[in-house]
C-alpha cells in the first residue's frame, strides 16, 4: 500500500489531472472549486493518467540535505517532490535552486549540486563527457505562438526550420522575412522577430534540436524573462513569433499554431476541454541528471528521492505542477535505467 494515501491529495490529483489535460493555466493559479468538484466525480480521469504506476515504497529512513538545481520549468515540480518526500522522511530536506538547463552540467561537474534538473534531452556527448545519467521524470507540452494578426494558420516542419535557421548562414540560410515562409499581405516584408528565453534554456535547446537537429546553430532571439513576457511581446509585435510551455503560459497567449506533420496531417496544440493528441510532436521530457555509474552504490538521499519521483506519488506531483506524468512503461524504463527491478 502506498505510504501517502490521503483523500485530500487524491482529490487534488484528480482535479489537477484535468488541468493538465486542458493545459490552460499557470501552475500557481488556484484551482476552481467547482472544477475540482466536477473532476473528483470522475475517477477514471486519474486512472487514465496514473493507472498502474508503482507506489512509493521507501527503502530506508533518510535524513539530511540534498541540493537540487536546474531548469526553471521544473521549479514547482521540484518543490512538490521536496514536500512529498518530507511527509515520509521529516528529517530530509531538498534545497531547490533554479537557473537555466545549460548551467546544469558545469555545476554538476564542479560539485556545486548533487541533482540537476534539465528540460531537454542530453546528447550522447554530454552524457559521456559529463559522466552523468539522465532519468526521465515528467513531460511538458510546447507550442509555437504568433501575433493574432499573423495570417499564418499552421506551421509546417519546413517553415519551422526556416524560422529557426540563421538567416546570415553561408549555407542553408533561414528566412529573413515572413514572406520567406509563405506569408502574404502587409506582413510579407517584415523581418521575423523571435522572442524567447536565452539560448541556454531547455525549451530553446529542445526546439532547435527538434527542428534543426542535434548541435545545430540557430538564429538569435530577443531574450525574455519568462513565458508571460514572451506572450506579451508577441501580442504587441505583429512580426513576432515565440514559444511557450502550454502548462506554464498565461491564459492570454496570442495565437498558438497547429503543427503539420510530415504525413500532411494537421495537429493542433491542446485546447480547453481536449486531451493531448498523441501525434502532437512538441512534447518534451524533463530529466533528473546526476553523476553516477551503473552498478555502484547511490547515496541514500539521492536514491530515495528517485524512488519517490518514479512512483505514483511523484507522478501525481507532476500532474499537480501542471505537467504530464510519465506513462507506466516510461516510469519502468527510468527505473530499469537505475537497475531497479521487481519489488525494489
Amino acid at each position: 500500500m502506498e505510504v501517502r494515501t490521503r483523500l485530500s491529495r487524491r482529490c487534488a490529483a484528480l482535479a489537477l489531472s484535468l488541468i493538465t489535460t486542458l493545459l490552460c493555466a499557470a501552475p500557481l493559479r488556484a484551482v476552481d472549486p467547482q472544477l475540482a468538484s466536477a473532476v473528483a466525480a470522475i475517477p477514471a480521469q486519474e486512472d487514465n493518467l496514473l493507472g498502474g504506476l508503482p507506489p512509493y515504497l521507501p527503502k530506508a529512513p533518510i535524513s539530511g540535505k540534498l541540493s537540487v538545481a536546474g531548469s526553471s520549468a521544473m521549479n514547482q515540480l521540484a518543490h512538490l517532490w521536496a514536500d512529498g518526500l518530507r511527509h515520509v522522511h521529516p528529517d530530509a530536506k531538498l534545497d531547490v535552486v533554479m537557473f537555466e538547463s545549460g548551467q546544469v552540467l558545469p555545476k554538476l561537474g564542479a560539485g556545486a549540486m548533487e541533482i540537476g534538473l534539465m528540460s531537454r534531452p542530453l546528447t550522447e556527448k554530454e552524457l559521456k563527457d559529463g559522466g552523468v545519467v539522465a532519468i526521465a521524470t515528467a513531460k511538458d507540452v510546447l507550442g509555437v505562438v504568433v501575433n493574432p494578426q499573423n495570417p499564418l494558420e499552421q506551421l509546417t516542419m519546413e517553415q519551422g526550420i526556416k524560422i529557426l535557421q540563421n538567416p546570415d548562414a553561408p549555407e542553408n540560410p533561414g528566412a529573413k522575412t515572413w514572406g520567406d515562409v509563405g506569408v502574404a499581405g502587409p506582413l510579407a516584408k517584415s523581418p521575423i522577430n523571435i522572442y524567447g528565453r536565452s539560448t541556454g534554456t531547455g525549451a530553446w535547446g529542445y526546439l532547435v534540436n527538434r527542428f534543426l537537429g542535434d548541435g545545430a546553430t540557430s538564429r538569435g532571439g530577443k531574450d525574455c524573462n519568462g513565458y508571460a513576457q514572451i506572450c506579451e511581446a508577441v501580442t504587441k509585435d505583429p512580426a513576432g513569433v515565440g514559444y511557450l510551455s502550454l502548462s506554464l503560459a498565461p491564459a492570454t497567449q496570442g495565437k498558438v499554431l497547429p503543427l503539420v506533420l510530415n504525413t500532411g496531417e494537421v495537429v493542433p496544440a491542446p485546447k480547453m476541454g481536449e486531451a493531448v493528441d498523441p501525434r502532437y510532436p512538441l512534447v518534451r521530457q524533463l530529466f533528473v541528471v546526476l553523476k553516477w555509474e551503473q552498478g555502484k552504490p547511490m547515496p541514500a538521499m539521492t536514491e530515495e528521492l528517485l524512488r519517490y519521483v518514479l512512483s505514483r506519488s511523484g507522478q501525481e506531483d507532476a500532474v499537480k505542477a501542471g505537467l504530464l506524468p510519465l506513462r507506466r512503461d516510461e516510469v519502468l524504463a527510468s527505473r530499469d535505467a537505475l537497475g531497479w527491478t521487481g519489488a525494489q
